[in-house]
């Protein structure tokens, strides 16, 4: 009689439309390429249903996605949860996991590497949502020798007037903007183009964790490598369970892009082969 040998991991994810199917299939291809997985698609109806994953001899949970997270809530009576594919920490104490937030240390290194006379970074952020990130992005401003200047902010009328505040007064020599991603403080439509034409005029560098923004004109940014990232939430999953401890971080599997008009308006050389993506194509 043959044994089936339960798989290491299970994953929950939701069923989601394109592009964020797209992200999360990525996710789990970079977990199996880590360890034997599991995968479990909730629909909406089991999203709803308490109990509806059950654990099959697995060592550790992987959530993908706040419904997935909310979902698989009940399993940790009875296994270790880590989280992936959301931005802010869920529970209290927060669960382990990678967000898609890009950690500050990349972003701030990449930053100094193309323009090493900045010293201060301006940020708005929403507390709610990334309040969490304001300990990481401190440390690793002083980690480069950067003053960073966060204001919180509550709303995107509120924000738009921050920006302009910023955009008015920096010394494009010495000083920087760090865009948020967060819709509820930054419309790419209206408060995007914005930015950068006050920023285009004043020649201020404008930096962002957004392929998106680099679309627009922003100088750069940093963006998750998905299939990466699953390796890395693979390898916190199986450490979790093995009682290692291992906290809720800013993601470190990450893409380049940069936008080689805004490099050249900027006077900055750019080498394709240093970025994965450069914008826009000729």
């Amino acid at each position: 009689m043959s044994s089936v040998t339960a798989a290491e991991l299970l994953v929950t994810m939701p069923q989601v439309r394109e592009p964020y199917r797209s992200v999360l299939n990525q996710i789990v291809d970079g977990v199996e390429r880590t360890a034997s997985v599991r995968l479990v698609v909730l629909d909406e109806a089991a999203l709803a249903r308490t109990g509806a994953v059950l654990p099959q001899g697995e060592r550790v949970v992987i959530a993908l996605g706040i419904s997935a997270v909310k979902a698989s809530s009940p399993l940790r009576t009875q296994l270790p949860v880590a989280v992936g594919a959301i931005l802010t920490p869920d529970g209290h104490p927060p669960l382990p996991g990678i967000s898609l937030e890009a950690d500050p240390d990349l972003l701030f290194a990449r930053l100094r590497l193309l323009r090493p006379n900045i010293r201060t970074v301006y940020w708005l952020y929403r507390p709610v949502r990334n309040g969490w990130l304001l300990d990481h992005a401190e440390e690793a401003a002083h980690a480069h020798d950067l003053e960073l200047v966060a204001i919180a902010t509550e709303n995107a009328r509120t924000a738009a007037q921050r920006y302009q505040e910023i955009l008015n007064r920096v010394d494009s020599s010495i000083e920087a903007v760090w865009l948020t991603q967060d819709p509820a403080l930054l419309s790419v439509d209206s408060a995007l183009p914005d930015i950068l034409n006050r920023a285009w005029t004043k020649n201020i560098v404008v930096f962002s964790g957004s392929v998106q923004h680099v679309a627009h004109g922003v100088l750069f940014a940093l963006f998750p490598d998905n299939v990466a990232m699953g390796e890395d939430l693979a390898q916190l999953a199986l450490a979790h369970a093995d009682g290692e401890t291992v906290t809720f971080t800013p993601n470190r599997s990450l893409r380049s892009a940069i936008n080689r008009r805004t490099a050249e308006h900027l006077g900055i050389t750019v080498d394709a082969r240093d970025y994965d993506l450069v914008l826009p194509a000729r």
